[in-house]
């Protein structure tokens, strides 16, 4: 597998570049403000992109989707989108050559955040940083983060690498098992504790 985390600028946002070597197709994620960067590092590996993935809809995000499909006629993929775009909803994969990308609906940021498992690497969005979480309300959105934490993120294997959609934590780059153990908004062992926390946090 290619994989790359690219900086694209804007708020210190990555983009990825997911790649299957051996049929040279490939996933643009999160490709917001320098789209341009996104291709021309799939242009070194002579890879052809036939997805373009947001983790969710937020601008910082998704800029770039238009450049992408009109450079590439690549398809643009997210939670619950409606025609020409691929909507996928919470378990679903995609196939890129040999890869398989799966997506997990992660509510909470924003409804339609999904972060992207590509064998043992997890693209996060603003659903998770390194020892941070995405921002929220304090109501309904912040239940459903937690619980996209909690639940579903934290359930994936110790071993599953952590890939987030701005380079906001202490690193660009954790384990599943590492914020089990280090992040304070995991650490938290109840709703009220977590959103105590957020409510109370301090870049």
């Amino acid at each position: 597998m290619i994989f790359e985390q690219i900086h694209i600028g804007g708020d210190r946002n990555f983009a990825y570049l997911v790649g299957d070597e051996k049929s040279q197709l490939a996933a643009i994620i999160d490709p917001g403000l320098d789209p341009e960067k996104c291709l021309q590092q799939a242009g070194k590996y002579g890879l052809h992109v036939t997805y373009v993935i947001n983790t969710h809809t937020h601008y910082d995000h998704s800029q770039g989707n238009d450049y992408l499909v009109r450079k590439t006629g690549a398809r643009v993929v997210g939670y619950v989108l409606p025609e020409p775009a691929l909507g996928v909803q919470d378990g679903d994969e995609l196939t890129l050559g040999s890869l398989t990308l799966k997506a997990i609906h992660t509510p909470g940021h924003t409804p339609d955040s999904i972060c992207i498992l590509v064998e043992n690497k997890l693209i996060t969005g603003d659903t998770l940083f390194v020892g941070k979480v995405g921002g929220t309300g304090f109501g309904k959105d912040a239940r459903q983060e937690y619980e996209s934490l909690h639940r579903k993120l934290m359930s994936l294997p110790d071993d599953v690498e952590i890939y987030p959609g701005h380079d906001y934590g202490v690193a660009s780059t954790s384990t599943i098992g590492n914020e089990k153990k280090t992040n304070p908004f995991i650490l938290q062992t109840s709703f009220e504790a977590f959103l105590e926390l957020k409510k109370n946090w301090h870049e």
